[in-house]
C-alpha cells in the first residue's frame, strides 16, 4: 500500500477491525504489547522499520498519532505519564516522581489516582 506525501489519508471502519492496530505498526507502539507477534515488513522513506538498527526512539518522533479516544499502553498510570520523559533520557526516579505528579494534578485526576501509582518499569 502506498500512502502519498503531503495528502490527507483515512482510515475508515467499524469498531474493532483494526485501524488502530495497523496504525501503531506504523511507529512500532505494537512493540510494547505483550504476547505480540510481528512479521513482514513496512518501509516508511525507503526503510524497513522492523530492520534490528532501527532507532524506535527517532522512528516514534517521525511518525505520531492522535487518537480520539486515549490509548494508554498496558502499563501502570505512573509508566504511560513517565514514558515520554524515559525516552527522552530522563531516568531519575525522583524527577519522574515529580513529572508524573505535576502532570496529574494539571489533568485534575491527581485525588484519585495517587494512592494507586505504582511504577513498574525503573
Amino acid at each position: 500500500m502506498d500512502i502519498p506525501e503531503k495528502m490527507v489519508t483515512a482510515f475508515i471502519g467499524p469498531s474493532g477491525c483494526g485501524k488502530s492496530t495497523f496504525l501503531r505498526t506504523l511507529n512500532r507502539m505494537n512493540d510494547l504489547i505483550d504476547n505480540v507477534s510481528i512479521e513482514g515488513e513496512v518501509y516508511i522513506d525507503n526503510t524497513n522499520i522492523y530492520d534490528k538498527n532501527i532507532d524506535v526512539v527517532n522512528l516514534r518522533k517521525k511518525v505520531g498519532m492522535i487518537f480520539q479516544k486515549s490509548n494508554p499502553f498496558a502499563k501502570s498510570v505512573y509508566d504511560n505519564i513517565a514514558f515520554g520523559p524515559r525516552i527522552n533520557g530522563i531516568s531519575h526516579k525522583n524527577i519522574l516522581d515529580e513529572i508524573v505528579e505535576r502532570s496529574l494534578k494539571q489533568a485534575a485526576i491527581w485525588d484519585e489516582v495517587k494512592d494507586r501509582i505504582i511504577p513498574l518499569c525503573i
